[in-house]
């Protein structure tokens, strides 16, 4: 017996975060990755964070400023942005983890990255 797809209007829908990790110093993505994971479990607990689906588009970090995007279900974009809060440290280094802009489409979130990076490099060349 083969199973029916759900409905669009029953299926979870997904929120992506582009954040931005200020630090003096150089963070691994690891880290990052893992600190975030425990601020999240730390506030709603293990049950509601799996109920969030948080997924972190690894292609998508970039080192040099540190900002990434991670992918969350609509009804947790408070609670994840509450998270980001909540992260002091990181490796014993003092960290701030803002959230830049929440979309649901991937490509928006794209658009503006790359328009930043380029206005970076624009800079760095004008130096």
């Amino acid at each position: 017996m083969k199973l029916k797809p759900l409905l669009p209007i029953l299926r979870e829908k997904k929120r992506y975060i582009t954040f931005n990790a200020e630090s003096k110093s150089n963070l691994d993505y690891v880290s990052l990755k893992g600190a975030i994971n425990e601020s999240l479990k730390g506030y709603i607990g293990d049950l509601g964070s799996s109920k969030a689906g948080l997924i972190f588009m690894d292609k998508l970090y970039d080192s040099d400023t540190q900002t990434g995007v991670v992918r969350v279900g609509n009804k947790y974009v408070d609670h994840l942005k509450a998270s980001f809060a909540l992260i002091k440290n990181i490796n014993k280094h003092p960290v701030i983890v803002k959230s830049i802009k929440t979309s649901g489409a991937l490509s928006k979130i794209n658009n503006k990255q790359t328009k930043n990076n380029n206005k970076k490099q624009k800079n760095t060349k004008k130096s």
